[in-house]
């Protein structure tokens, strides 16, 4: 009865608590695929009652406060796997799963990373966790638009998720390229493009800033008028190609360069 007591007052700082350990099929998707595996729990030392048991997809977005840049953890996208349960000393238990990707969650590229967190909820007790590191590639739309900006003289100089409010996870995507050579070496400064995407279609974001030309172009620039936002929608049943990217991309940027 003792050992018991102080078993449960171990387990409640993490000490011979139950564990947990998530495995995935496999480490690499593209957006909007599914997601499958299972969870493993190991019980403790002692009977410990489980609320819930949660997976969230999750990145770090880019913050400002106060003239300081922080990276933040955010989750894209929650799902319950398990109601209420009991897990007795040194039971196991595997419960299976199976969650979708939100078709905006990032490419994981540069420093950007997504993994899967998994999350017990244990009634008076440290919540155990566990993280899984997943690779993200894109989808047909948003691959044949990479491809394309690069094939005109491009270069991708960084790439960073920021909060966004029209999205529906609250997380975008940018991708900020800069001229190396092609028709807008001149022209343009930098190009940064971003997608917001649901099962039907992808909107295509571009940021235009141009090159500032003599005093009357320096003065636009102070004042912001050197950039033009676009926004352009995509049907995904449309697959769009390189090559259309490049032109559609080729007359957007021509018509916002001048």
């Amino acid at each position: 009865m003792y050992m018991s007591f102080f078993d449960k007052m171990k387990a409640r700082i993490g000490i011979g608590a139950a564990k947990v350990d998530t495995k995935l099929e496999k480490d690499s998707y593209k957006q909007g695929e599914t997601v499958k595996g299972n969870v493993f729990i190991l019980g403790g030392n002692t009977q410990q009652e489980i609320n819930g048991l949660y997976i969230h997809v999750m990145t770090q977005v880019l913050r400002e406060q106060d003239d300081r840049k922080y990276l933040d953890d955010v989750t894209l996208y929650k799902i319950k796997v398990s109601d209420t349960f009991v897990i007795e000393k040194g039971e196991e238990k595997v419960i299976p799963f199976s969650l979708q990707l939100p078709y905006e969650t990032p490419i994981t590229i540069g420093d950007v990373s997504v993994w899967m967190k998994t999350e017990m909820d244990v009634t008076f007790a440290l919540d155990p966790k566990d993280n899984d590191y997943i690779n993200v590639f894109e989808n047909e739309t948003v691959s044949s638009f990479l491809k394309a900006i690069e094939s005109l003289g491009f270069y991708l100089n960084k790439v960073k998720n920021v909060p966004f409010k029209r999205s529906k996870t609250g997380v975008f995507q940018e991708f900020e390229y800069k001229p190396k050579g092609g028709p807008f070496q001149r022209s343009l400064d930098e190009v940064e493009i971003g997608f917001v995407a649901d099962a039907q279609s992808v909107d295509l974001f571009i940021e235009v800033d141009r090159k500032a030309r003599g005093l009357s172009g320096f003065l636009e620039s102070a004042a912001g008028m050197d950039e033009s936002k676009i926004r352009v929608q995509y049907k995904h049943f449309q697959k769009e190609s390189v090559e259309t990217a490049k032109q559609e991309l080729m007359d957007i940027l021509s018509r916002y360069s001048r």
